[in-house]
C-alpha cells in the first residue's frame, strides 16, 4: 500500500463518526450530514452532465477534468445547503459549473444561488442545462469578483452559504475572504476548498481558525467548514471525509491479504507433498 493511501486509511480510522467531538451541534452535523451516504435522484442528472463535458474535445473538457471536484464532494455541498436551509448561496469560482448545480438544486424553489466566475466562455453548457431543467434560482456573473460583489451588495446584505472555490490558490482565497467580508453574518456557513493543497493554504487555514469572528471550524482535509456563529463554543475539529479521489482502501488491503493467504496455502500444499 502506498504511503499516501496509508495516511488516508489512518485518517479514516482516527477521524470519523464524530470521535472525540463533545459539541452536540458538531456531532450531529458530522453523523447526519458529512458522513451521510444517501444519494438523491438529481445526482444522476448532474453526473450525466459532467460526463457530457468530459466527452467534449475542447477547453471545457480540460477544465472539468482538472478543476471540478468529485461526486462525493458535490453531494456534501448539496446536503449542507439542505441541512441549513440556506436561502442565499454564493460560489466564488465556478469552473464549468458542475458544483454550481449541487449548490442550486437542493432548495431550488426557495434558495437563490449566485455564481461568480472571473473567466469567460466556461458557462454556456451549464446555462443550457439549467434552462432545460427549469433551474431558475441559479444566476451567473462573469468578470472581476470585486466589481460583481460590489453590485451584489446593493441587493443582498449577507449570504447564508459561501463556497470559496479557488483551486488551492492561497492568494485568490485570501482575496475572496476579503471581498466577502461584508456579506458574512452570524448565520453564514463557509466552505473553503483545498485547505491542505500547499503550505500557503495551510497557513491561511490557521489564520482563519484564529479569526475573532469565527466560532467553529471543521477540517475535512480536502476542504474546511467555517462557522461564523460566535455563540458556538470556539473549537477546531477534524473529521475524515472521503472526497472520492481515492477509494476502496479496504479492498486493496484485503486483496493483499488474500494474496499472501494463497501463497501460504501453496507453500503448505508443497510441503505436504
Amino acid at each position: 500500500m502506498k504511503f499516501s493511501s496509508q495516511i488516508k486509511l489512518y485518517r479514516k480510522l482516527r477521524y470519523r463518526k464524530g470521535f472525540g467531538v463533545h459539541s452536540p451541534f458538531t456531532y450531529n452535523l458530522i453523523t447526519k450530514v458529512i458522513e451521510e451516504k444517501t444519494p438523491y435522484y438529481v445526482f444522476e442528472d448532474i453526473e450525466k452532465f459532467r460526463k457530457e463535458l468530459l466527452n467534449l474535445d475542447n477547453l471545457l473538457k480540460i477544465s472539468t477534468a482538472q478543476e471540478t471536484q468529485s461526486k462525493n464532494y458535490g453531494a456534501l455541498l448539496f446536503r449542507l445547503i439542505n441541512f441549513f436551509k440556506c436561502r442565499t448561496v454564493l460560489q466564488i469560482g465556478s469552473s464549468t459549473g458542475v458544483m454550481s448545480l449541487y449548490l442550486a438544486l437542493p432548495l431550488r424553489n426557495s434558495c437563490d444561488c449566485i455564481v461568480l466566475e472571473d473567466r469567460t466562455g466556461l458557462l454556456d453548457f451549464v446555462r443550457a442545462f439549467a434552462e432545460n431543467h427549469s433551474l431558475k434560482n441559479l444566476q451567473w456573473m462573469e468578470g472581476a469578483y470585486a466589481e460583481n460583489l460590489r453590485r451584489l451588495k446593493q441587493e443582498i446584505a449577507s449570504f447564508d452559504f459561501i463556497f470559496v472555490n479557488t483551486m488551492g490558490n492561497a492568494e485568490k482565497t485570501r482575496e475572496a475572504l476579503r471581498l466577502t467580508g461584508t456579506f458574512i453574518s452570524q448565520d453564514t456557513v463557509m466552505v473553503i476548498d483545498n485547505i491542505k493543497r500547499n503550505n500557503a493554504m495551510k497557513r491561511l487555514w490557521q489564520e482563519i481558525k484564529s479569526r475573532e469572528d469565527v466560532g467553529l471550524t471543521i477540517d475535512l482535509f480536502s476542504l474546511g467548514l467555517v462557522f461564523f456563529n460566535t455563540q458556538l463554543h470556539k473549537q477546531h475539529y477534524k473529521n475524515y471525509f472521503d472526497d472520492g479521489k481515492k477509494q476502496n482502501l479496504y479492498k486493496k488491503r484485503r486483496r493483499r491479504f488474500h494474496f499472501f493467504s494463497r501463497r501460504k496455502k501453496g507453500v503448505q500444499s508443497q510441503s505436504a507433498h
